[in-house]
């Protein structure tokens, strides 16, 4: 099995690993359904940009995602409820400024204050716990994929965040309390979207600056809306307002500074209070969640692919130390990674990752399927610790 882009040319062809869901929970696809033509096309105009297929390159590679399926199942159902309740009851508001919807919400003015949402969040507060559990040790040899449809930016999004808080969390050694709470956090976190319409949600590579401004205004807006909501957990709100702050002060809604490390100490020196943890772990979620889950316009990121960009941004947008901490926890080449071949008999060949290395230093084994005109042949195992002089790089058209 191996993750491609729905226009790259391996997929036309070939047989979808797994079924192709769409936002609502149906199936576009099944599992075992040739990508023809046709097929491409009808999955384009439903906004797929990304599938699983099993071709000869990937035979018994098993790519497995970071959400267990039962409890994604749960989640985006709950999820999804209280999303639908929220979203009704806050569209008198919807079109107001953010400073009147804040008061609102802040006065128990609102239509949200009548809303009855306890029990739910009472269980999606029991689906976080039950999802900590189930994604603290998650196995990381395929670098957690994500498993949603491009345009979930909302619930789909959140739960997959809600997985990667969890391994991220338990990473930096946060206790078993702690790490339920960041999750149930995580699920929370995004919510001052339902003030944000679809439309700017789904292009923001065409914003206004009125647009770009109602968008960063959605951490305020979860900020006074989880105030509300879940007075008894602290962190939820803290979450919402803090997970787009940035390391260097450059991030939003108060230019917060960040510690860059995660065991705190006090700093008399320092005038402002640095950003939560908590805020800083879910930061990273979110961060490597979007780089590689698919987007209206492209596919997603490899994970070998978003470890870079995660690099790149540690330190300045992301807290170095957790940064480091999650990369840790998968290889720098994952299982299903595509990759060109550099050096001896195969130079210049595509290959996939079929046996990542033991840790982030080691060599894995590659299976090369094609040569360098990408003309396929049966595939060969070249494994790179035993061949030291073959190095591989990325294969940039795979997504």
């Amino acid at each position: 099995m191996r993750r491609l882009a729905i226009t790259h040319r391996a997929a036309a062809g070939a047989p979808l690993a797994r079924d192709v869901v769409g936002r609502s929970g149906e199936v576009l696809a099944r599992a075992g359904h040739v990508l023809s033509v046709r097929v491409v096309r009808a999955l384009q105009q439903r906004g797929v940009t990304t599938v699983y297929v099993d071709d000869l390159a990937s035979v018994g590679i098993l790519l497995t995602s970071i959400v267990p399926h039962p409890a994604a199942d749960t989640l985006q159902q709950l999820m999804s409820e209280l999303a639908s309740r929220l979203q009704v009851s806050v569209e008198s508001l919807a079109s107001q400024p953010t400073p009147r919807i804040v008061e609102a919400l802040r006065n128990g003015t609102s239509p949200v204050a009548a809303v009855r949402v306890t029990a739910l969040l009472a269980d999606i507060r029991a689906g976080a716990a039950a999802l900590a559990r189930a994604c603290a040790e998650a196995d990381g040899a395929s670098g957690y994929l994500t498993d949603r449809q491009p345009d979930d930016d909302l619930v789909g999004h959140s739960v997959q965040v809600a997985a990667l808080t969890a391994r991220i969390g338990a990473a930096v050694g946060l206790a078993d309390d702690d790490l339920a709470a960041v999750t149930y956090a995580a699920l929370l976190h995004d919510l001052g979207l339902i003030f944000v319409p679809a439309e700017i949600r789904g292009a923001p590579e065409r914003w206004s600056i009125p647009q770009r401004m109602r968008f960063e205004d959605h951490t305020v807006l979860g900020e006074a809306l989880l105030t509300v909501l879940a007075r008894s957990h602290a962190i939820v709100p803290i979450v919402a307002a803090e997970h787009h702050e940035a390391q260097d002060g450059s991030g939003f809604p108060r230019a917060l500074l960040g510690a860059n490390r995660v065991f705190r100490v006090a700093d008399r020196k320092r005038e402002a209070r640095p950003i939560a943890l908590a805020s800083e772990v879910v930061a990273v979620a979110d961060r490597y969640e979007r780089l590689v889950s698919p987007a209206p316009s492209r596919a997603g990121l490899s994970p070998a692919e978003a470890r870079y960009e995660l690099s790149s941004e540690a330190g300045t947008k992301l807290n170095a130390e957790i940064v480091a901490r999650f990369l840790d926890t998968f290889p720098a080449l994952p299982l299903g990674t595509e990759v060109r071949v550099v050096g001896g008999e195969h130079d210049g060949s595509r290959a996939i990752v079929s046996q990542p290395g033991r840790d982030t230093r080691s060599r894995p084994v590659v299976r090369v399927y094609a040569d360098r005109m990408g003309s396929t042949h049966t595939p060969v195992e070249v494994n790179l610790d035993i061949y030291r002089d073959v190095n591989v790089l990325l294969d940039e058209r795979a997504a």
